[in-house]
C-alpha cells in the first residue's frame, strides 16, 4: 500500500516537470485552470494504468497522452507535438532502466527493487531525478535557442542539487537495505528522499519564475528609459528649432552685413562662424540612433562651455544594434576621461568618430588633447587621481561592455603631438542583434 502512495507522489512530481516543460516552451490561450486540469487528468490516468505494470502499455500511454496534450492544450503542431513526447518517453525509460541496472549491480540482487522498499526508493527516485535534471537541462537549451538569450551560468550551478540529492537518497537506500531497519525507519528515509526530489524540482521552478520576474522588470525599465530618452530627445530637437528660428530671423542681417564687408579674408572669416552655428544645430539629427545623438549633443554644449573644440563625425555608422544603457555608458566615460584631459591642454581638442570598416566591422575612436602622458602597467590604464580606489571605475565598465559586444579596445598617446586616442572595433556580427543589458 505503501509502494501506491509513493507511486501517487511520483505522478505529482511528473505534473509538476511535464506542466512546467510545456507552459515555458508553448505559447497557448488557454484557461489557465484548464491546463492545469488537462495535465493532472493525464497523470492520474497514467498512474492508473502504471499499477497494472505492462511496460509497454505505459510508454505506449505516455507517448499518446503527451502529444495529445500538447496538440490540444498548449495548441502546439504535431510534429513538434511527437517530438517532444518522443524526448519525454525516452529521457524515462533511459533513466528508468540505468538505475534497475545500478540498483542491481549495488545491493546484488536482480529483484531488490521489489522485495525491499529502500531499493524500490532508490529506483523511483533516483530515475526521476535523474530524469528531470535532464528534461529541464532539455527545456532550457530550447529556450535558450527560441528567445537567443544569453549564457545563464547560474541556472547550470543549480544541478548540484540533484546530484548532490542523488548522492544522499542512495546512501539511506543503502543503510535502509544493508542494516534492515524497522518500517518506520524506513518509511522515514523514503520520505525525506522523496522531500529531496521535490524540493529540487521547486527550486528549478521558482528560480525560473524569479528569472521571468526579472526579465519582464528589465522590459519595464528599459520601457521607462526610452520614455526618459524620447523626453529628452524631444527638449533637444525642441532647442534645435528654436535656434533654427532664431538663425533664420538673423539669416537677413547676416547677408547684408556679408555684402557690405569689402574685405575678402574678413569674409571668409564670417562665413566661418556662421558655419560653425550651422553645424552646431544640424548634430542634433546626425544619425537614426536617438541615444548617439543625445549623447553628441551633450558635449557639444559642455565642450562650448568649457572652451574645447568638439568635432563628432558619426554619420557613418549610427551603432544601433548596441544598447541604449550601453552606448550610454560605454561613450559617456570615454567621453568624460577626454574632456578632463583636453580641458587641461592648451588649445583643447577632440574628436570623435564612429564608422564602418570595410563591412567587417563598425569602429570608434575618439581623440583628445592630453598635456601629461597616461600612466600604465602591461598596457592597461592606471589613474593618476590620488584616490585610486575611488577613480579608474569608469574604463572598467568600459571594458566588460566591450567584452559584451566582443569587440576590441586598445589606446595610444602620442607624446609628440600631445595625443590620447581610444580605439574600439565591433565585430559585423554583432549587428544583427539588440543587446540586453545585463
Amino acid at each position: 500500500m505503501f509502494k501506491v502512495f509513493i507511486d501517487i507522489l511520483m505522478y505529482i512530481f511528473e505534473f509538476l516537470l511535464f506542466y512546467n516543460y510545456a507552459d515555458s516552451l508553448f505559447y497557448s490561450e488557454k484557461n489557465r485552470r484548464l491546463k492545469i486540469g488537462s495535465v493532472i487528468g493525464i497523470n492520474i490516468l497514467l498512474c492508473i494504468l502504471y499499477q497494472f505494470g505492462i511496460s509497454y502499455l505505459n510508454a505506449g500511454a505516455i507517448f499518446l497522452l503527451y502529444t495529445f496534450v500538447f496538440v490540444k492544450v498548449f495548441d502546439t503542431k504535431l510534429k513538434n507535438a511527437v517530438f517532444h513526447s518522443v524526448i519525454f518517453m525516452s529521457i524515462m525509460i533511459a533513466s528508468e532502466l540505468a538505475v534497475i541496472s545500478l540498483c542491481t549491480l549495488l545491493f546484488n540482487d536482480f529483484n531488490a527493487m521489489h522485495s525491499n522498499l529502500g531499493a524500490y526508493i532508490f529506483v523511483v527516485v533516483s530515475s526521476k531525478l535523474i530524469y528531470s535534471s535532464v528534461m529541464i537541462a532539455i527545456k532550457k537549451f530550447f529556450a535558450a535557442k527560441k528567445t537567443k538569450e544569453t549564457k545563464d551560468n547560474f541556472f547550470w550551478i543549480l544541478f548540484l542539487l540533484p546530484l548532490t540529492s542523488l548522492i544522499t537518497v542512495l546512501l539511506f537506500s543503502y543503510i535502509s537495505y544493508d542494516y534492515n531497519v524497522s518500517d518506520i525507519s524506513s518509511i522515514f528515509i523514503s520520505t525525506v528522499s522523496i522531500l529531496l526530489l521535490f524540493a529540487d524540482i521547486i527550486v528549478f521552478i521558482i528560480y525560473e519564475r524569479a528569472q521571468k520576474n526579472y526579465d519582464e522588470l528589465y522590459d519595464i525599465k528599459t520601457i521607462s528609459f526610452q520614455q526618459e530618452l524620447d523626453k529628452k530627445y524631444f527638449e533637444v530637437i525642441e532647442q534645435s528649432n528654436d535656434e533654427i528660428k532664431h538663425f533664420s530671423h538673423d539669416i537677413k542681417n547676416h547677408l547684408l552685413q556679408i555684402r557690405y564687408i569689402d574685405d575678402i579674408e574678413e569674409t571668409h572669416r564670417y562665413l566661418d562662424r556662421l558655419i560653425t552655428d550651422v553645424e552646431k544645430i544640424s548634430y542634433v539629427g546626425i544619425s537614426e540612433n536617438k541615444m548617439l545623438n543625445l549623447i553628441v549633443s551633450k558635449y557639444i554644449s559642455i565642450c562650448d562651455k568649457k572652451g574645447i573644440k568638439f568635432t563628432p563625425s558619426v554619420k557613418l555608422a549610427n551603432l544601433s544594434y548596441i544598447n541604449d544603457v550601453d552606448l550610454s555608458t560605454l561613450l559617456n566615460n570615454l567621453l568624460d576621461n577626454s574632456v578632463e584631459a583636453a580641458e587641461k591642454s592648451e588649445n583643447s581638442e577632440i574628436e570623435l568618430y564612429v564608422f564602418s570598416k570595410n563591412s567587417r566591422y563598425d569602429g570608434i575612436i575618439i581623440r583628445n588633447t592630453c598635456v601629461t602622458p597616461p600612466q600604465s602597467e602591461d598596457r592597461k590604464l592606471i589613474t593618476s587621481k590620488a584616490e585610486k580606489e575611488y577613480h579608474g571605475l569608469g574604463l572598467n565598465i568600459v571594458k566588460k561592455i566591450v567584452k559584451k559586444y566582443d569587440a576590441l579596445y586598445d589606446w595610444k598617446y602620442d607624446g609628440k603631438n600631445h595625443i590620447f586616442e581610444t580605439d574600439i572595433a565591433i565585430p559585423k556580427q554583432r549587428r544583427g542583434e539588440k543587446i540586453k543589458n545585463g
